[in-house]
């Protein structure tokens, strides 16, 4: 019976933790969710380069020099690691097949893989964010 027990409580604290997807799943979700083709880049992990070749404040950005690569930071918060990669894959796809990033596209896709991994709080974040930075605003573009 103490058997039983000990396996459930295990069986438990497995399932209890969401699943982590690796950086080459989010990748194909993206691929997917953009229906575009293109060859998987590396991700590294070090706020010193995000600090050094990304935006000011930024945790992350994908750069096509040597190939395309992406950056971010080593201690991006874990709930947000997902999307933020997601964002950053779908700017490369974009880029990649269009030489454009539509980045109207690129925050309504993160809300959406958001809401399809059932972190409906984390969606309102972003949603909230897409909205105030894009939404009924006007961009110039040179």
């Amino acid at each position: 019976m103490n058997k039983i027990i000990k396996l459930s409580l295990f069986s438990m604290i497995i399932f209890s933790f969401n699943y982590i997807q690796s950086d080459e799943d989010i990748f194909n979700n993206v691929m997917n969710d953009l229906q575009l083709e293109s060859s998987y880049i590396d991700v590294i992990y070090n706020k010193d380069q995000v600090s050094e070749i990304c935006p000011r404040d930024s945790i992350g950005c994908y750069t096509s020099e040597d190939g395309g690569y992406i950056v971010i930071s080593d201690d991006v918060p874990s709930s947000h690691h997902d999307v933020v990669l997601y964002g950053l894959y779908s700017d490369y796809l974009q880029h990649h097949n269009s030489g454009l990033i539509n980045k109207v596209l690129t925050c309504d896709l993160k809300v959406n893989y958001l809401n399809n991994n059932n972190k409906r709080k984390l969606a309102r974040l972003y949603a909230g964010q897409c909205d105030s930075l894009f939404r009924n605003k006007v961009l110039v573009m040179n």
